[in-house]
């Protein structure tokens, strides 16, 4: 007990001095004028305050809501009269802080693994329990045990990360050592630490990256078990979610064996839906046909086509579409070389409706417009007016002939100010387009021109019939039914039918209304072909919908659409408290939806999502990607665990894959450890030109070289990106025949996932719209639909190469023709992977193709070509390039340019010829009347030319190639 008094001189003011006794009930307050009055230190609500003056301090604090002033002490009185205030209210509240903090310790424990949401919840309960409690001033030091009860809960009240991860820490260790006997034996092998920590950790979204062959069904399996064994959950709890009817019956299945009397249920996200629209509706629904078989929608959809195409509109509709908007709206000037322009040709099959191979898809409106108006015309018809062959150059072709009209048209690719595509030389084209005037002008034959800046401009076929109608052309134009007929002919409208299809799904699929969709027209790049596939999809809609109101049944989009109207509006009422996902990286965003909304509607209700971005294929079905790589920012708070050991293919294909798909950026960067270890190379290449003629297939030499290695039986995927890229069943045969040791089987890469074999051999690595990777650009309409592209270039094919290679336990084998090679096997070479390239023999040609490239089109490469006896060297890009070379004079082998020279790529031989410093033609010699001299080969008497000469040429520097 501590008594302290005011200074007695204030008897002079008038006052009577208080005294003031410190007890353990509080502070009583006495003096001559006043009854005794106890403040209990319950009822003081902050902490003491203290104003020095010049001779005298006051104190104030608060109780309830009046302010106790307590003046004229001296000082050093008033010092220690707060130090004793304090302490005792230290005391007091500090007990308090305890007994929170006991409380904290019982809702973590509660708790299990510390969520972000029950730290969120601990750390407003902290703070609420701290704010009523009087805290250490800071001009205070308190002893150590008397500060930490304080220190803590300010830590729970911030929610402090250090101690939040210590507290996760010390759970996961605590269970990992309570449950190692499950664990252990949960499956047929332990799961590894990294598949263990994911079992336990449970914050409110769980992201488990499952790297190809590192056990994702198995974690799954293990986090099922976990959740029963220790009590956190029990089978009613428990909602397993998987994309397919199979996936989801093994796991239901691995469950009941691994744990005896576990009733786990998993679910596809389709019978989900059907079980929550079931249980709102009082009843399944019926699901239509349509849904279930493809080709029973294929079928409906080419039905309805006929039925709208007996519509004149539709017809008009249906026809402006293949003439104007059938192809993407580019132009040559889109294209950084002839060669890229040509694939993009090739990849979408731009051809005139009469089936020509154009060079443009200017060419392409321009002879397809022809057809539609009736006039007859010939697609590069050699000009007969005058002979312009010569020794070093082809006929003339002009690109249209009117033969009624005695017309040529020649289209130039010039802007309006005389520019061209950047991988043309302008003044030689231009010289070009003179030469070509000059020469009709000489022969008195008529030339009409077209310019690609009219099709810019969108006055290219208006013009033409202007420019053709004062020639006296006349046009009839033919009805759409022969239009039409020529379309089914050609295949069209059965690819036009297919499209629709796709497009039927993609818009269901998307879950969005007509009018968003259609919002979308101005963020495209062709919006005409986007509006008017629309504007042709519209009504197949509408006699879709029609067909399942009359069946009284949904499909399957419906069925996820009406779950999260039903769920998200409290009709549907979830008891599920643990959310497993399988496959995660092929989740749809309104598959997602339901997701979180079955989380959000349940009460302490965790998600775990298990997947691979790096295997993430499906985006043609409506999978997003960004789900996973942004998991975090879809789902919110979120423990990411990496399993990073894989079990299924070694280091040096594991090496191989993950450098290849970690190229794009946007891939979560993970390493990957291998069970099995290698020293060399389990990539191999075989490289193989379809002109090298060789006593057994490409195929027939991998299983050879895959049967050699193997002492008993052996299993060998042959995978390629299209099924028809495949070897067919009678190839098949034969070679299971030829190898018995190996069990073949052939797949696409799709297919493939979630498959392994113990070898490899990919397929079909060459350029093309079905090659590797597809060059073939998605409908705007349909791509508009799917979830956004990647900015990253064929990001999805990439992982697509990820997956197949992936696929191998031992050994993965390429084959390829490096002419025509996919960019994916010429980054491997060049990029310096490690891959094998010397496990077969390799001609001299294949091992120089990436040397060969053609000089005109720039993509393609020279590539063997024989007409009767002789040999050539043509592009690869033929017949849309038809560039040739004759190769090398002394031995007949390929050329090659190496600096000012081109060299025979024959070791042997190495014949070499210079190049013209003008423009990079091979020079020929020549006799003139003053004696021998290099003359470029691009000279012509008439026409465009190079006169370029140059005499006393030196050879390549070390090098003992001859002249040529």
């Amino acid at each position: 007990m501590s008594v302290f008094r005011q200074v007695w001189f204030l008897k002079l003011f008038g006052g009577t001095p208080l005294k003031l006794t410190v007890t353990e009930l509080g502070v009583v307050l006495r003096n001559k004028q006043q009854p005794e009055r106890l403040i209990r230190w319950n009822d003081i609500s902050s902490s003491p305050v203290i104003s020095k003056g010049v001779l005298f301090s006051k104190i104030q604090f608060a109780v309830g809501s009046h302010q106790e002033t307590i003046s004229w002490l001296n000082k050093a009185s008033g010092r220690k009269l707060r130090e004793e205030i304090l302490s005792r209210l230290l005391d007091l509240h500090g007990a308090r802080a305890e007994a929170t903090l006991s409380k904290i310790l019982l809702l973590v424990q509660k708790a299990g693994y510390l969520r972000t949401s029950h730290a969120n919840a601990i750390a407003h309960f902290a703070d609420s329990q701290r704010n009523r409690l009087i805290l250490p001033p800071d001009d205070i030091d308190l002893p150590p045990d008397q500060a930490e009860p304080f220190e803590r809960l300010r830590q729970w009240a911030e929610s402090d990360p250090i101690v939040i991860q210590q507290v996760r820490d010390d759970f996961l260790s605590a269970e990992l050592n309570r449950y190692k006997g499950l664990f252990d034996s949960v499956e047929s092998n332990p799961l590894t630490i990294k598949q263990r920590e994911a079992c336990v950790i449970d914050e409110d979204n769980n992201l488990v990256l499952a790297g190809a062959g590192t056990g994702k069904t198995s974690t799954m399996i293990g986090r099922a078990a976990y959740l029963l064994e220790s009590g956190r959950a029990g089978d009613s709890d428990i909602l397993m979610l998987a994309f397919g009817r199979k996936a989801a019956e093994e796991m239901e299945e691995r469950i009941a064996e691994k744990i005896p009397g576990a009733q786990v249920k998993a679910a596809t996200f389709h019978s989900l839906g059907l079980k929550i629209i079931g249980d709102v509706e009082g009843g399944k629904p019926q699901i239509s046909k349509l849904a279930e078989d493809d080709n029973t929608l294929a079928k409906a959809v080419d039905d309805w086509l006929k039925l709208l195409l007996e519509d004149k509109n539709y017809q008009n509709q249906v026809v402006r579409y293949f003439s104007d908007h059938l192809y993407p709206e580019k132009n040559c000037f889109d294209f950084s070389s002839e060669g890229e322009y040509f694939e993009f040709i090739r990849a979408n099959k731009i051809y005139s409706l009469k089936g020509e191979n154009v060079k443009s898809l200017e060419e392409a409106l321009i002879a397809n417009w022809l057809f539609q108006m009736g006039v007859e015309y010939q697609y590069e018809a050699p000009y007969t007016a005058a002979p312009t062959r010569t020794p070093d150059f082809r006929d003339y072709l002009p690109d249209f002939y009117l033969p009624e009209y005695d017309i040529y048209l020649e289209h130039f690719g010039i802007g309006r100010d005389g520019s061209t595509a950047p991988y043309v030389d302008a003044n030689q084209y231009h010289e070009s387009i003179r030469w070509k005037r000059d020469l009709h002008k000489n022969n008195h034959t008529t030339l009409v021109e077209t310019y690609s800046y009219e099709r810019s401009e969108g006055c290219l076929l208006s013009e033409l019939e202007r420019k053709l109608s004062a020639l006296g052309v006349r046009f009839d134009p033919l009805p759409n039914e022969a239009i039409l007929e020529t379309l089914r002919e050609r295949g069209e409208i059965t690819e036009f039918s297919r499209l629709m299809s796709q497009l039927v799904g993609a818009f269901k699929g998307s879950h969005e209304t007509w009018d968003e969709v259609k919002t979308r027209a101005n963020r495209v790049s062709n919006p005409g072909q986007f509006i008017a596939a629309m504007e042709l999809l519209k009504p197949v809609l509408e006699h879709y919908e029609a067909d399942l109101q009359a069946s009284e049944s949904i499909d399957f989009n419906d069925m996820i659409g009406k779950a999260i109207d039903y769920v998200e509006s409290g009709r549907f009422k979830p008891s599920w408290r643990y959310i497993l996902v399988d496959e995660f990286q092929d989740i749809s965003r309104p598959r997602a939806r339901l997701v979180k909304a079955l989380r959000d509607r349940t009460a302490n209700c965790s998600v775990f999502c298990v997947g691979d971005d790096w295997q993430a294929i499906y985006r043609f079905t409506g999978s997003d990607v960004t789900l996973t790589t942004g998991f975090k920012k879809e789902f919110g708070p979120t423990k990411t665990t990496s399993l990073d050991k894989t079990f299924r293919f070694n280091n040096q294909i594991s090496d191989v894959a993950s450098k290849f798909v970690t190229k794009n950026p946007a891939q979560v960067n993970k390493r990957l450890t291998t069970h099995t270890v290698v020293s060399q190379p389990a990539v191999s290449l075989l490289r193989r030109g379809k002109s090298e003629k060789r006593d057994i297939t490409e195929l027939e030499e991998v299983c050879q070289a895959i049967s050699d290695r193997v002492d008993g039986r052996a299993s060998v995927y042959v995978l390629a990106r299209f099924w028809f890229r495949l070897p067919d069943s009678s190839v098949l045969r034969v070679l299971k025949r030829k190898f018995p040791k190996l069990d073949i089987e052939r797949l696409t890469f799709h297919a493939s996932k979630g498959k392994e074999a113990d070898y490899v051999i990919i397929t079909g690595l060459d350029v093309g719209a079905h090659g590797f990777p597809s060059a073939k650009e998605t409908h705007p309409l349909l791509n508009a639909l799917l979830p956004p592209e990647e900015p990253y270039e064929f990001a999805e094919e990439r992982r697509l190469f990820y997956v197949a290679l992936t696929r191998a336990r031992h050994r993965a084998y390429l084959i390829t023709d490096m002419s025509v090679a996919s960019v994916f096997v010429k980054e491997l070479i060049k990029e310096d992977y490690s891959v094998e390239l010397d496990e077969f023999p390799t001609s001299n040609h294949q091992l120089n193709a990436t040397e060969l490239p053609c000089p005109t089109c720039k993509l393609g490469s020279m590539v063997p070509r024989f007409s009767g006896a002789s040999t050539f060297f043509g592009c690869s890009n033929y017949p849309l390039c038809t560039n040739t070379d004759r190769g090398c004079p002394s031995c007949g082998s390929a050329m090659k340019k190496q600096g000012d020279y081109k060299i025979c790529i024959n070791e042997a031989c190495r014949t070499w010829t210079p190049l013209c410093s003008v423009c990079s033609a091979p020079m020929k010699k020549r006799h003139g009347q003053y004696g021998e001299f290099w003359g470029c080969s691009n000279y012509r008497s008439t026409g465009p030319s190079c006169s370029n000469t140059m005499n006393g040429v030196s050879p390549p520097p070390k090098s003992v190639a001859r002249q040529a």
